[in-house]
């Protein structure tokens, strides 16, 4: 997949797990090891999204220094 097409995947995918629907379910009266759902869930899309993200710059910054 071109960078472009992953960066745009991405965006999408990692906008609609932040739509309200999907916050909503998150949004419960219940503690994970004391931390509320809800910012269990947005740490954990925000911590995947950098994950995600870093990886498709190595893969580039690789592809980049083979060319």
């Amino acid at each position: 997949m071109k960078a472009r097409e992953l960066l745009v995947a991405c965006f999408l995918f990692f906008g609609t797990m932040l739509l309200w629907p999907l916050l909503t379910i998150a949004n419960r009266p219940v503690l994970v090891w004391g931390v509320p759902a809800l910012v269990l869930y947005l740490f954990a899309v925000w911590a995947a999204m950098v994950v995600v993200l870093i990886a498709a710059a190595a893969r580039h910054r690789a592809l980049e220094d083979d060319e």
